[in-house]
């Protein structure tokens, strides 16, 4: 009877462990959501909350019309664990903090643990969005040899055209697999549909009366900077009971 006891107890322990687990993660996604981050969206797995769907499209420089899919994942004990979350892109992408072979960035150089309650995940976008606004500057203070791709921050340094057409390659091998059958079932991995006119026609035709119709001294378009917004897109997730968290 004891034992009985005691495995009920540790299993109702586990269970509010969860439970706050859970509450924390879904408190990280709504600070997301109040960021409103440009050009970036993300969405918590509907099966595994520690394994985050993402996708991130480029409004500027080397990267503009980029369309990047990512994965973040969460330690088990995120976010009292200090390892910092992973960020794993689909494809290879060309960048001086992405390893060639593991697609991986690395964000260690801004975040070298995690420091529950000060770091949040809409840091760690935010910190994508300028590595990728301005690579050079993402590596000014990194030792060449600490750097996930030593020859393409070579490149980056001293020869820019041949930098900008291997970021091309990426962008169009990834661009390629944007309509590929998703690897996974999940309800909430995002998909693009091709357009079609019967049904995206409309749409698209209000995003135009919005814009038009939009206040001089605000946009609501992709240039990449601030302003209104439509909080229309043409990114979709399958059914389930979150939304993708980001802003045209």
């Amino acid at each position: 009877m004891t034992l009985d006891v005691d495995a009920q107890k540790k299993d109702e322990k586990i269970l509010l462990a969860t439970i706050q687990q859970e509450y924390k993660i879904l408190a990280e996604y709504k600070m997301i959501e109040s960021e409103k981050l440009s050009g970036i969206y993300v969405i918590p797995s509907y099966a595994n909350s520690l394994q985050w769907f993402g996708v991130f499209f480029g409004r500027q420089g080397f990267y503009e019309s980029a369309v990047f899919r990512f994965s973040i994942l969460l330690p088990d004990r995120f976010p009292d664990d200090k390892s910092v979350p992973a960020i794993i892109f689909q494809n290879n992408v060309v960048h001086p903090l992405v390893c060639p072979y593991t697609y991986s960035l690395d964000i260690s150089h801004a975040f070298q643990e995690w420091r529950c309650g000060d770091d949040h995940l809409w840091q760690i976008l935010k910190y994508m969005q300028a590595i990728f606004a301005d690579p050079l500057e993402s590596i000014r203070n990194v030792a060449t040899n600490e750097l996930s791709n030593v020859e393409v921050a070579k490149l980056l340094s001293n020869n820019r055209d041949a930098f900008a057409a291997l970021v091309q390659e990426s962008i169009t091998e990834s661009k390629s697999h944007i309509y590929d059958t998703p690897p996974t079932e999940d309800p909430h991995y995002i998909i693009f549909e091709k357009f079609q006119a019967d049904l995206h026609g409309p749409v698209l035709e209000q995003i135009r009366t919005t814009r038009n119709t939009a206040p001089s001294n605000e946009s609501s378009g992709g240039g990449g900077g601030g302003g209104a917004a439509t909080g229309l897109s043409w990114v979709k997730v399958k059914e389930g009971e979150f939304k993708p968290l980001s802003i045209e």
